[in-house]
């Protein structure tokens, strides 16, 4: 008989504004209130502008490990939109839509999962049996899919609607999850329905690289590797180590038990790691089921990680910010997801002793930002050159109307 408590995903699960027990931790750390409110004000009206939320989940109150210069250089969620909007660029859209993404990385001969299948009324994708039904995906759960496989949406992200299926059991009609779950094909089959209007892929299951395996347990973790192209080109800015925690589906941050790691961009060292509670955060030194000490590990075939990620730069050169997913498996380095935003800027922040708001990233926000200043401008005397033009023609035809019903009449004798 099959579980009735699978259910795909729909949204996120974020830990609650706890502000009251924030401001007891401050407190803790020598921080008065009038201090706090002070600090705070300052960094929301600052180069950053970051958010009360947002200072306390990098808990900037700690001034031992946080100077004042230091906070000034983390990046707010606000500011980044602003970034977004001044660049203007079609990739946030492009990369969320993972086949027309897929197609690229495909052209570049870039390695990527294997897609076997996609439910969608109308739309098809190379190389992959199209499913135009609910029979179709049925028929090929039960007799063409080659398990196990990993599923999503095709427009989906924080990995949400993904489901990790290990087989399928044909005497009871059922599929088994990664976790042992059950859940009938036709459950399945509904749920995986709700997704069908924009996609839904069905992907060969990777396999990690067997250091990776030691490391995190038979799963495949991905690590978010931060790109910024400037005038200068493409520059690895910085990576963080998505790690999966016990019997989670995906390796996503939001997920309660994971866990996200800075990693060091020239050398692959690993440096502060931070588990995902209900509350919050919290350092932890060690993989909670392989028992692997994180203090001291390089992360595997770290050249090669980078290399891979450059190439993928390298084939999107107008994408500025660029959030790749990478995952090492058996197979080596391979691409799974590109966020064409940079994705969320905690990523490139909350494992790390500073914040992106320097260097590179700060000169290239500056000017796209004196940029959008500069265009507005053009925009607004363009706007007004436009006006004038308008009522002075208006002003031409006026004259010319009042002239033409002055003009006396003349009367023809015969």
């Amino acid at each position: 008989m099959a579980n009735t408590d699978f259910a795909l995903d729909q949204k996120t699960e974020t830990p609650g504004l706890e502000y009251l027990r924030w401001m007891q931790e401050a407190t803790v750390q020598g921080k008065g209130l009038g201090g706090l409110v002070r600090e705070i004000a300052g960094l929301m009206w600052g180069p950053g502008k970051l958010q009360p939320n947002e200072y306390f989940m990098y808990k900037l109150y700690d001034d031992q490990r946080y100077g004042a210069d230091v906070k000034k250089t983390f990046l707010g969620a606000q500011r980044h939109h602003e970034l977004l909007a001044a660049l203007d660029m079609p990739w946030p859209k492009i990369a969320n839509d993972k086949p027309t993404l897929t197609a690229l990385l495909r052209g570049h001969e870039l390695p990527i999962p294997e897609t076997q299948a996609m439910r969608h009324a109308a739309r098809t994708f190379p190389g992959a049996k199209p499913l135009f039904s609910r029979e179709d995906v049925l028929r090929f759960l039960r007799e063409e899919a080659n398990y196990p496989l990993f599923t999503k949406p095709t427009a989906g992200a924080c990995s949400l609607g993904v489901a990790n299926i290990e087989s399928y059991d044909a005497d009871a009609d059922c599929l088994l999850t990664s976790d042992g779950r059950q859940v009938s094909v036709e459950d399945f089959a509904d749920q995986a329905e709700q997704f069908a209007a924009d996609g839904y892929l069905f992907q060969s299951r990777l396999t990690p690289h067997p250091q990776m395996a030691d490391i995190v347990g038979n799963r495949i973790s991905t690590v978010r590797m931060f790109v910024l192209v400037d005038e200068q080109g493409p520059v690895l800015l910085r990576a963080a180590w998505k790690i999966p925690g016990a019997e989670t589906v995906a390796d996503n941050f939001w997920r309660a038990g994971n866990m996200l790691g800075g990693v060091d961009v020239e050398t692959g060292d690993v440096t502060r790691v931070l588990m995902r509670t209900a509350e919050g955060t919290e350092p932890v030194e060690e993989h909670p089921v392989t028992g692997t000490k994180f203090d001291g590990l390089t992360f595997p075939e770290w050249d090669a990680m980078k290399d891979l990620v450059m190439r993928g730069a390298a084939a999107v050169p107008s994408c500025h910010l660029q959030g790749w997913d990478v995952a090492l498996t058996d197979q080596g380095p391979v691409l799974i997801e590109l966020e064409g935003d940079g994705g969320d800027s905690i990523m490139e922040q909350l494992c790390f002793d500073t914040g992106l708001l320097q260097g590179r990233y700060l000169d290239f926000l500056n000017k796209a930002m004196l940029q959008r200043k500069e265009n507005a401008k053009s925009a607004k005397r363009r706007s007004r050159k436009k006006l004038w033009a308008n009522l002075s023609q208006l002003n031409m035809n006026a004259q010319r109307s009042g002239e033409t019903e002055s003009e006396p009449t003349t009367t023809h004798s015969a």
